[in-house]
């Protein structure tokens, strides 16, 4: 049997052993408008004078590490990615002392949670919120939300308090957290009366209020709020998003196809798609609460469901984004699923105890590879557009993002190709125009004649000022 010190000394070992590599990764994608060129986390000094403002706690961290990093010409990715590995594995630590608590009647109550935990550290889906270092809004917030959640089960009810508070000033999807301490009291308490279970979590109610009365204070969360509400109907969202959570589902049970920039289906009319599409939705909510009201492991089983789509609920339900899904958000949702999948591979560990390890090993190593090879996509930015470019050859986007990309590491013949390719997709997009035409003037001044045939395309006039990357 593993004690506490190997347990640990197990997860700290599998976690770097899966994320040595992530130290390659560059920024990527939003790491560029919320981290590299936002004068608001340029420092400390910068990132006082923007307060108020929303997720503080998120922003002060990045400041930090760019203040660590000084004049670094990398902005000190290494100090940003240590951060975001050690927050990474002080969650799958959290989650193991948790799923303890959770289970401390059951004898295998200390494999279960080693299980789980060690599921979480390794499954290649939580790269977005570790290796993409702007991902660090989910792993932080989890860190705050999962402390307050383990202060809560050991009655320590004001670090719990202060906790919860902490995850909610690094990323508001953390209001969560009431209706889990909920899940998990019933998990626990299947016949004590509800009146009883929301006494207990008063004070969580309350924290969960004044922020949100803070939040709608602030001019910023308003303007995000009416960007969201302009975006899609509130019912066209929700239909739309019951495909999005079957494809989050997917990307947790075969991570063989994971993206950083999916295109996904909008609602826009009933057919055959959106039908059988929302009915599969509401068939996996129905078949969670049966499962959750039965016992044993079918119990655990909806208790995992249950929890992944509370957790997906504030970015996956009624309210529009512009971009449908986000692995990132999969980070906590997960914690669920890993729960059930180590519970049902403890079940007949008694029985057949050398088979079950070899079971598990083997998944835990195809898991480690297969995130380690994840890992290697953020390496730079040709890499990771020519790998989102592969998987989804109809975003124009990620084809605009290449095309910039490569004319950055000097290849201007593949960077105009890649520009056409996002003309061709988003004919009245004019950002990929506009490269284009950057990249063509550059080559005109250096006299690179041979490109002067291929940069004859028509221009749109668009305003200035506008990023490159979309």
């Amino acid at each position: 049997m593993i004690n506490q010190r190997q347990s640990v000394a197990l997860i700290i070992g599998l976690a770097l052993l899966s994320g040595w590599n992530s130290f390659d990764g560059s920024f990527q994608f939003d790491d560029f408008n919320v981290i590299v060129d936002n004068p608001a986390v340029a420092s400390l000094a910068a990132w006082w004078r923007s307060m108020p403002g929303i997720r503080p706690l998120l922003k002060l961290s990045y400041a930090l590490n760019l203040a660590w990093a000084g004049n670094a010409n990398d902005h000190g990715r290494f100090g940003f990615h240590a951060v975001n590995l050690a927050l990474h594995i002080g969650n799958a630590l959290l989650l193991r002392a948790i799923i303890l608590k959770l289970l401390l009647q059951r004898e295998d109550a200390g494999r279960v949670a080693l299980l789980s935990a060690l599921l979480f550290v390794v499954h290649p889906v939580q790269t977005e919120a570790v290796t993409l270092i702007s991902g660090r809004s989910m792993s932080l917030m989890t860190l705050f939300y999962l402390t307050s959640l383990l202060a809560y089960l050991d009655r320590r009810s004001g670090l719990s308090l202060v906790a919860f508070a902490a995850a909610l000033a690094t990323r508001e999807t953390a209001m969560t957290l009431p209706l889990a301490l909920l899940l998990i009291e019933r998990q626990r308490s299947p016949t004590l009366p509800l009146r009883d279970l929301l006494g207990r979590t008063g004070g969580h109610w309350l924290v969960a209020g004044l922020a949100a009365a803070i939040l709608l204070l602030l001019p910023s969360f308003r303007y995000l709020a009416e960007v969201s509400l302009q975006t899609r109907p509130l019912l066209d969202n929700l239909i739309t998003q019951s495909a999005a959570l079957l494809y989050l589902l997917k990307q947790t049970l075969w991570p063989t196809t994971l993206d950083a920039d999916p295109i996904l289906p909008l609602f826009t009319h009933w057919n055959v798609f959106w039908a059988l599409t929302v009915s599969l939705g509401i068939g996996l909510l129905g078949g969670a609460l049966i499962a959750w009201r039965k016992t044993g492991l079918t119990r655990w089983g909806g208790f995992g469901l249950l929890w992944f789509l509370l957790h997906l609920a504030p970015t996956n339900s009624l309210l529009p984004r512009l971009d449908i899904a986000s692995e990132r958000h999969l980070y906590l949702a997960n914690a669920g699923l890993f729960l059930f999948a180590a519970a049902w591979l403890s079940q007949s560990w008694d029985k057949r105890p050398r088979f079950m390890a070899a079971m598990a090993a083997v998944l835990l190593l195809g898991l480690t590879l297969a995130t380690q090879a994840r890992n290697q996509v953020y390496r730079n930015e040709v890499v990771f557009w020519a790998d989102v470019t592969a998987k989804n050859p109809a975003n124009s986007r990620a084809f605009n993002n290449l095309g910039y990309a490569l004319a950055g590491a000097g290849e201007a013949e593949a960077a105009l190709a890649a520009y056409d390719q996002s003309i061709r997709l988003s004919p009245t997009d004019f950002k990929a125009r506009l490269n284009r035409r950057a990249l063509c003037r550059t080559l005109s001044a250096m006299r690179r004649s041979a490109f002067a045939e291929s940069c004859k395309v028509p221009t749109v006039s668009a305003p200035a000022g506008d990023s490159p990357h979309q």
